[in-house]
């Protein structure tokens, strides 16, 4: 029955994505031919882009089974995104060669082939998402997952995989690690996690569950490593584990501060206006200066000053004080999460401002000094260096960011120690693919405005 609904999954999303990749070839191949009489090109029709456009799609999903994308369970996010655009790039250059070299194609337009890759390498993932996300809500999506170890812990672990449930890996059962020699199911595709206490031998727990399931997931009860990235390493017939911060590579640091700068440029000049209309409405509807700055942790250690319209009143950090002081709830949310969802502090104006994350906008300019970077972790404040224990070596080492993992994840809910952990995981796991799966969070909360 798994299997089975596996290969439901697989057929819905190949239909999806096939229909989906028709509809960008019928819109490119609409604005070729909108743009012949402007740029005097020859015309084109429909009849010619059919026989690239089924080579194309066929490339695509072929490329994507051997992803393992159909159906993708078990696959982060960033993952999937990272897959798919590998995929869809690597279909367009097979597509590009064989309508150059194939005599049949010499009259197509190379051009339907260049708006369709772009059109697809952006719009392609962002459907995925959206696609799977719709799919999870239903029962049949997914595998069920049985979990052994202490129950309080593996209770922890499946409010995890239930938080993630696009992820298709859904909290069955759970078993003490002492009925794993009792253990009998009847679907072998069934996945079990196997939650390790401190000083376990697993080897005996392993091999036993490996006779019963298809896959066997270890998670090492460990505050110190569940945030890294790990990779395993055979040396010799010895399991070996590589950990690495991808984040403080030198060369890596080095292409995201290209990216930082490229972009925050563009940013600016396409978002002046509006930075212009909010700084008059800013100016007209309360007293006090347009922007606000506030020292926070930069890299290495240091103080820099960040930008940000001013969304709350004159003087707000007298009134925080007085509300804390009268108010117990409020300085416990205030020690716990270190800001109040009901802040009475912030103007008419400001409490838009913050809804949506447009406060944030003069911070680019911080981005094209170099003083931030357009994702990374949360920028600190100076008060909090002490709370962030030994985090602050790592977290630290990095320019803080706009946006960031923590932010478009767990933005309202997370504790200080949850942002931390969150932020190490961002530095660890840190690419190129998971700054752009970032980027297009970041448009989701603002566009649904989750911020404040």
């Amino acid at each position: 029955m798994i299997r089975f609904r596996g290969l439901v999954i697989s057929f819905i999303l190949i239909c999806a994505d096939s229909i989906f990749i028709f509809i960008v070839f019928r819109i490119t191949t609409t604005l070729r031919v909108f743009l012949t009489p402007i740029f005097d090109m020859p015309h084109v029709s429909w009849v010619k882009i059919i026989p690239i456009m089924y080579l194309g799609y066929f490339l695509i999903i072929l490329i994507f089974i051997f992803q393992g994308l159909y159906p993708g369970y078990g696959m982060t996010s960033v993952i999937e995104f990272e897959k798919i655009g590998k995929s869809t790039f690597f279909s367009f250059i097979i597509l590009s060669g064989v309508s150059f070299i194939n005599k049949d194609f010499n009259d197509f337009p190379r051009s339907v082939i260049i708006m369709a890759f772009l059109i697809l390498f952006i719009s392609l993932p962002i459907f995925h998402f959206l696609l799977r996300n719709i799919l999870s809500r239903f029962k049949f999506y997914g595998v069920p997952v049985i979990l052994f170890g202490e129950k309080s812990i593996a209770q922890k672990v499946a409010v995890n995989l239930s938080n993630v449930r696009r992820m298709g890996w859904r909290p069955h059962k759970i078993e003490s690690i002492a009925n794993i020699d009792n253990i009998s199911i009847s679907n072998r595709n069934a996945i079990s996690i196997l939650i390790s206490p401190k000083d376990f031998s697993v080897a005996k727990s392993v091999y036993k569950l490996n006779q019963i399931f298809k896959k066997v997931i270890i998670i090492q009860n460990s505050e110190t490593l569940g945030s890294l990235w790990i990779k395993t390493r055979d040396i010799e017939g010895l399991l070996g584990l590589e950990i690495q911060y991808h984040l403080l590579s030198i060369g890596n640091l080095f292409i995201k501060r290209l990216v930082d700068i490229f972009v925050s440029f563009l940013l600016l000049i396409l978002l002046s206006p509006l930075l212009i209309l909010i700084s008059i409405s800013l100016a007209i509807s309360s007293k006090g200066p347009i922007f606000f700055q506030q020292e926070r942790l930069g890299k290495d250690f240091s103080t820099i000053k960040i930008t940000k319209f001013r969304s709350m009143i004159i003087n707000g950090n007298e009134k925080l004080q007085e509300i804390l002081e009268k108010d117990p709830e409020s300085k416990a949310e205030y020690e716990k999460y270190h800001k109040l969802k009901s802040d009475p502090r912030f103007t008419r104006l400001g409490r838009i401002l913050r809804k949506f994350s447009l406060d944030e906008l003069p911070q680019l300019w911080n981005v094209f000094k170099g003083d931030m970077s357009l994702s990374g972790p949360r920028a600190y404040m100076n008060s909090e260096l002490s709370k962030m224990g030994l985090y602050s070596e790592t977290i630290l080492r990095i320019k803080p960011g706009i946006t960031g993992w923590w932010q478009v994840f767990d933005r309202h809910n997370s504790s200080f120690q949850k942002r931390l952990t969150m932020d190490e995981y961002y530095i660890s796991n840190w690419s190129l693919w998971m700054d752009a799966y970032i980027f297009l969070r970041t448009i989701l909360v603002i566009i649904l405005g989750k911020g404040i």
